[in-house]
């Protein structure tokens, strides 16, 4: 419990006020705050708005008023603590780490960026992390209890974790049983595969008749997944970007450059507007990172040096948790390649693999090199990450949207071309209906033909209908002088109601009568 108290109390330190990097937590919130139960089974992560969901009204019933938002933010913390002690416990029972390694193994993932960030965030992975290393856990203790109960419990909870996130598949069914194989127990793992295929298969089916608006059977069944853009190549830095944040790269105009011209389809200018707090402190966390690499690549020259030292008792270990980072990575560079979030779930083999192959071959007087390391680490994801989180006065999406929030009603609309994260932000703080232009052209368009038929609403537009964001164009190639055509069809103009003319944080207002 002292451990649990401690690892929440230093997440809690932490806790952001501007949610910059927020992707779909606000989606999310908004779906347990508002929506019934038959809106929030995504065939992706079927049960976690449902579950979610059921401890936030259990909450509330107590008579506690808490934001829907940070309840999943809490969530998070709780799981994140949970993970990091049971990966302590597993790193030392299962895995025969020493004490002191099992621990820098474990600070690790707790210092590691993405890892620290979606800890105070709204979001499935983190606890999807407990529950697969629980089932992981399982699997290695299989060697020890091999009758039909613990196959039935692995059944259970692989089951469960899988329809909590579907991707988790990948480990639960590709790679841990191979060692039901290794244990030549051919009967355990025809009843691990048909059960777990009937629970888990018959829970879609149960879910897709109770919502007959999802169509096909099959199609709710393996639906959920994304359309593949991205750089496969690019998956790389995508990984270090997950050990190792590069907030404040942003604040350097060369860094925006080759982000620009190499990932065209991502909307960075949050990421810029944060960065602009940095000052000369960018300079030393240039050296921050220097160092950190340098100390990377001796701790990989010496594991050659030493390799020698090795333990082969724990090569089969090593080899799934190897196969889980190469399968599951194999599919998200087929699939998502350069998003940082899906990257997140393979965060704890890969560093527990780097404490077996670099850190658990230090002999006593090099271990200096592994704790400075660490600390660069902490350095760099403290500094150039989580303390920009801090201010929510450079939260791009808080300034954006602020003039909105406080004078937008149900009766109005309000019409912005992305990126999706903005639109997300907007519905869940304000009671109007938010259009992305991005996605609803044709909504768009209709309520732009009509708006002079509207019963005292109105019709706000973002900035960004003017001057739309290159991502967004590259993405989505929508010609927005439609939207002026109306404009001139139907003798509308726009009425500056917030900021100042060219600048980024402005909102107009629709006048449909002169």
């Amino acid at each position: 419990m002292a451990s649990f108290l401690l690892l929440a109390v230093f997440f809690l330190t932490f806790f952001p006020d501007n949610r910059t990097e927020v992707d779909d937590g606000y989606w999310y919130a908004a779906d347990i705050r508002d929506s019934e139960y038959t809106k929030l089974f995504n065939p992706r992560f079927m049960l976690f708005l449902p579950v979610v969901k059921l401890g936030y009204e259990a909450v509330t019933s107590l008579g506690l008023s808490i934001d829907a938002y940070n309840f999943m933010c809490i969530v998070s913390v709780g799981f994140s603590a949970m993970t990091l002690i049971l990966l302590y416990d597993t790193l030392c029972s299962q895995l025969k780490f020493q004490g002191k390694n099992a621990l820098l193994v474990t600070i690790f993932v707790a210092i590691s960026y993405e890892y620290w960030r979606y800890s105070v965030e709204a979001e499935v992975y983190v606890m999807s992390m407990f529950f697969i290393l629980l089932c992981l856990r399982l699997f290695l203790k299989y060697k020890y209890v091999r009758k039909f109960g613990h196959v039935f419990l692995l059944c259970v909870l692989a089951s469960f974790t899988t329809l909590l996130y579907k991707p988790n598949f990948i480990p639960l069914f590709m790679v841990f049983p191979l060692l039901f194989l290794y244990y030549r127990k051919i009967s355990h793992l025809a009843v691990y595969y048909s059960l777990s295929a009937f629970l888990i298969v018959g829970s879609f089916y149960v879910v897709h008749t109770q919502i007959p608006s999802n169509g096909p059977f099959l199609e709710y069944l393996f639906g959920g997944t994304n359309q593949p853009i991205g750089n496969p190549a690019a998956s790389v830095l995508v990984i270090a970007s997950n050990m190792m944040s590069v907030l404040w790269i942003f604040s350097f105009e060369e860094a925006t450059s080759f982000i620009i011209n190499g990932f065209p389809h991502k909307v960075i200018e949050e990421e810029v507007f944060l960065a602009q707090q940095m000052g000369s402190i960018k300079y030393f966390l240039l050296l921050v990172l220097a160092v950190a690499i340098v100390l990377f690549g001796w701790l990989v020259g010496n594991a050659i040096k030493e390799r020698r030292s090795f333990s082969i008792s724990r090569f089969r270990i090593l080899l799934v948790l190897f196969l889980w980072v190469l399968l599951y990575g194999g599919f998200l560079m087929v699939m998502d390649p350069t998003s940082n979030e899906p990257w997140l779930m393979l965060q704890i083999p890969i560093i527990i693999l780097f404490g077996a192959l670099l850190i658990e071959p230090l002999k006593r007087s090099q271990h200096w090199i592994i704790y400075s390391f660490l600390f660069l680490i902490f350095l760099n994801n403290w500094l150039g990450g989580m303390y920009l989180l801090k201010d929510i006065q450079y939260d791009y999406y808080y300034q954006k949207s602020r003039w909105l929030i406080s004078n937008a009603t149900g009766k109005d609309y309000i019409i912005s071309y992305g990126p999706v994260s903005f639109i997300r932000y907007m519905r869940y703080h304000t009671d109007a209906e938010v259009i992305n232009l991005e996605e609803e052209q044709k909504t768009a368009i209709n309520l732009l033909q009509n708006a002079s038929e509207l019963k005292g609403g109105k019709v706000y537009l973002s900035e960004n209908i003017f001057h739309p964001p290159r991502a967004i164009l590259y993405r989505s190639q929508f010609d927005v002088g439609q939207l002026f055509d109306i404009y001139e069809d139907r003798g509308y103009r726009s009425e500056l109601v917030w900021g100042r003319e060219e600048e980024q944080f402005t909102t107009y207002k629709l006048i449909m009568h002169n």
